[in-house]
């Protein structure tokens, strides 16, 4: 459900290693110039610029320099694309050519070699092993679990409201729901006795890893700084919980219908996987189902206060489609209006807003030659705000995602999850708890977010809102 912040490079493999490694076979990239781009300064280059705002400096190298431009970090080059055919050569027809960069490493000390951060081989087979886990038919005994978790949101909330205390932290909320039911879906148990530390000791690490990102000088974890002081300690504390939980299912092993049962039976051949690779793959799994969709719900209802149309539409639909029953999951492909508004939200406030590709040969995008090295960033966040690609780029409109206005569009100018044989795993599962968050919430609450103007987006490892996000709920 994410990919990662973006920085610096790293030592290249040999591209012979790849067999589909090369440039396209009709052009000769040598004879080509390297994309545009500004200069920067002599030895940072447009590194500070970038780190001030990077969301406006895509915009900008977007709108200045074509779908195709370049910048220096440091002495990194890095090469944006906007342009699908590009992006679909990056991470589809050519994707053994790139690699992930070096920003994965931070990362990868938090998650460990889950499906985010492995690589070749291995990742093939984390991937075959773990795709089971997300077959229809999984996912189908996991939607009642999920109403179960909002059901007890929604109780909590009226009790807010009986109580004269409906001011809350919007972001604060989804991200305890989010909690609740990764903490049950993934390991089939109540983590309200460890979210006090555990939900927070995930944050913690995440956030280590987006600054080790951004570090063009890392400090090694072993020195002893606050910072890696306050990683070391969340990293522990989720390593016992998450090792403790897996011990328990090795003593009793049967198959509880939660992910992490199905991860515990999946095998190839004789193989399963080991207690340190669980351990990769779930805590993957909870930082990605818990923080990208705790960020996109926050998204969600900050466009839905603010376009009260669009949440009359969404009641209207939930009362038609649900009624007072529970949601079922027969139910969630019909409630289609719904799905537009989250796929818009997502396509205004993309979770995961660059993914990072690293050439192992030179290549060739947008008609420019790309050297050997160079980092390709493809970013959902440039791509989905393209006056080239989307009409009125800055208007809220779900229904540019009906069948009809969706037909003939690229599918690689929209990226919520990815795309390519990286695809996020949990795409469906991700969709299916948003609409079932969206549908119980509207159906039985007004949530009006306060503040005038409206967060700003931070780009951390996910689009956080900056300070959070105050919002007001009643009873409707």
């Amino acid at each position: 459900m994410f990919e990662s912040n973006m920085r610096t490079a790293s030592r290249l493999p040999d591209a012979a290693a790849s067999p589909s490694a090369g440039p396209r076979p009709d052009v000769d990239p040598r004879r080509l110039p390297t994309p545009p781009g500004p200069k920067g300064g002599l030895l940072v280059g447009t590194a500070l610029e970038f780190l001030r705002a990077p969301l406006p400096s895509i915009d900008e190298l977007r709108e200045r320099y074509g779908d195709t431009s370049m910048s220096t970090f440091g002495p990194f080059r890095f090469v944006f694309v906007h342009q699908p055919e590009d992006v679909k050569r990056v991470l589809v027809t050519n994707h053994r050519n790139y690699i992930k960069s070096r920003s994965y490493e931070g990362l990868r000390l938090a998650l460990g070699n889950g499906l985010v951060t492995s690589e070749g081989d291995f990742w093939r087979r984390q991937r075959k092993l773990s795709q089971p886990a997300f077959h229809r038919q999984r996912l189908e005994g996991l939607v009642s679990t999920m109403v179960d978790c909002v059901e007890r949101a929604e109780h909590r909330w009226r009790d807010r409201v009986g109580r004269g205390a409906g001011k809350l932290d919007l972001h604060q909320e989804m991200m305890r729901l989010t909690l609740g039911i990764v903490g049950h879906t993934l390991f089939g148990i109540e983590l309200a006795g460890e979210s006090n530390e555990l939900g927070p000791a995930v944050s913690t690490i995440l956030a280590h890893a987006n600054k080790y990102a951004e570090s063009l000088v890392r400090v090694p974890l072993w020195m002893p700084t606050p910072a890696n002081f306050r990683f070391r300690r969340a990293k522990r504390r989720i390593d016992e919980t998450v090792h403790r939980i897996i011990a328990e299912r090795r003593r009793n092993p049967e198959d509880r219908g939660d992910l992490l049962s199905m991860l515990m039976a999946a095998s190839d051949g004789d193989e399963r996987m080991t207690d340190d690779q669980l351990r990769d793959e779930v805590l993957t799994f909870f930082a990605a189902g818990h923080e990208t969709i705790a960020v996109s719900m926050g998204w969600t209802f900050l466009m839905l206060s603010q376009y009260p149309e669009a949440a009359r539409k969404i009641r209207e639909e939930v009362r038609e489609v649900v009624g007072d029953e529970r949601i079922t999951f027969e139910m969630l492909p019909r409630l289609k209006y719904t799905g537009w508004v989250i796929s818009e939200v997502m396509r205004m406030y993309p979770p995961v807003w660059i993914i990072e590709r690293q050439a192992l040969a030179d290549d060739v995008l947008g008609g420019y030659r790309i050297p050997k090295g160079t980092i390709v960033a493809v970013s959902p966040w440039g791509l989905h705000y393209s006056p080239k690609l989307w009409d009125d780029p800055q208007r809220f409109d779900p229904g540019r995602f009906s069948e009809e206005r969706s037909e003939g569009r690229n599918k690689y100018a929209y990226l919520p999850f990815g795309g390519g044989p990286r695809v996020c795993i949990g795409n469906h599962f991700a969709m299916m708890e948003s609409k079932v968050i969206v549908a119980m919430l509207l159906r039985s609450f007004d949530v009006d977010v306060a503040r005038n103007p409206p967060p700003t987006p931070v780009p951390r490892v996910t689009l956080r809102p900056e300070g959070g996000m105050p919002a007001e709920i009643s009873t409707n």
